[in-house]
């Protein structure tokens, strides 16, 4: 069952990626622009960065002292990436480190690292934001966002880190009997959330979102360079894609669908860059970074986790009658 409910969430995945593309012949127009250096570039630039968001994924898992090895930390999260399109499809990375557990933890471990993990990235966003705010001296009532995500990052930690909420919310879970089962998986979120929401893990995993959002800012800019006359400096790069991932995570909207895309338009001519350019790098940038990310997760899900999607089982073999049994036949047919 469980089989065959990833195997529908990665299907499902690469549908919604495909869908994504939005308009392709927009996208194809563009690449055509695009010289073979740039597209090289490109690659390279989308690599460094999933591979600095697998290693982060890493270290919180790490943080967390499960045992696992670093490169089984890595490739759970490469995999995963053949869900990104999917609104929760982060959950996959949490479910195939799992694989890697040997029984030792389950996923009510491997999950409140990924909880933390989006909090560690909603402050590396909002500090980015921040700065990209103040080097490009945009108004100050834009302070507001990048103030308001990093206060919601720090109570949080703030409040994973506290006993007194745990306590309460085990009283809470052990009034009824049908939540009373759940008491040890919150004790045990609770007890791996407060060794993570410390600035031992937290440190670690909000510089590698930093270096992941630079990197994220270079492709921006780079995609300005090849398809504008005015370009995009790399303080109003990093002024875009911080503003662009706040309004990712503060407006709830599943995965992000149309507010990514809007805010990186409505933010690229902000900047001064006009509507046609500013929709034709948007598309080219979603499209790119979702299709290598698609492409990237279903060549490691088959390579390394093909026996989670394909559980290859024997059929039964005949069982001989017993002897006696079949005296007893040969008796009856006499």
């Amino acid at each position: 069952m469980r089989r065959g409910l990833l195997v529908f969430t990665v299907a499902l995945g690469c549908s919604i990626a495909f869908w994504r593309f939005g308009d392709p012949e927009l996208v194809r127009a563009t690449l055509d622009r695009l010289s073979v250096e740039i597209v090289i570039t490109l690659l390279a630039l989308l690599t460094v960065n999933e591979l600095v968001k697998g290693l982060r994924w890493a270290w919180y898992l790490r943080a967390a002292h499960l045992p696992i090895r670093i490169v089984d930390g890595l490739t759970s999260y490469l995999a995963s990436q053949a869900a990104s399109a999917l609104p929760g499809g982060a959950l996959l990375s949490a479910r195939l480190a799992e694989e890697h557990g040997g029984g030792k933890f389950r996923l009510r471990h491997t999950t409140p690292p990924l909880l933390v993990q989006g909090f560690g990235d909603l402050a590396a966003v909002s500090l980015l934001a921040l700065a990209g705010i103040l080097l490009t001296a945009q108004a100050s009532f834009q302070l507001v966002a990048p103030v308001t995500g990093f206060v919601i990052a720090l109570l949080f930690a703030s409040g994973a880190r506290s006993e007194r909420l745990g306590t309460f919310l085990a009283g809470v879970l052990e009034r009824s009997r049908a939540t009373r089962r759940l008491v040890p998986v919150e004790r045990d979120a609770q007890r791996t959330l407060r060794t993570l929401c410390t600035p031992r893990a937290l440190v670690p995993g909000i510089a590698a979102s930093i270096v992941s959002s630079l990197v994220t800012a270079a492709i921006l800019v780079l995609l300005a360079e090849a398809l504008t006359l005015r370009g995009l400096r790399p303080h109003e790069a990093v002024y875009v894609h911080g503003m662009t991932m706040l309004a990712h995570f503060l407006v709830p909207i599943p995965n992000g669908f149309g507010t990514n895309e809007l805010g990186l338009i409505g933010l690229l001519n902000l900047i001064g860059i006009g509507f046609g350019r500013a929709t034709a790098i948007a598309v080219t940038y979603r499209a790119l970074g979702l299709g290598f990310r698609t492409v990237v997760g279903i060549a490691v899900l088959l390579v390394r986790y093909h026996s989670v999607l394909f559980a290859l089982r024997r059929p039964p073999m005949p069982q001989p009658r017993p002897a006696l049994q079949l005296e007893l036949a040969s008796d009856g047919r006499d």
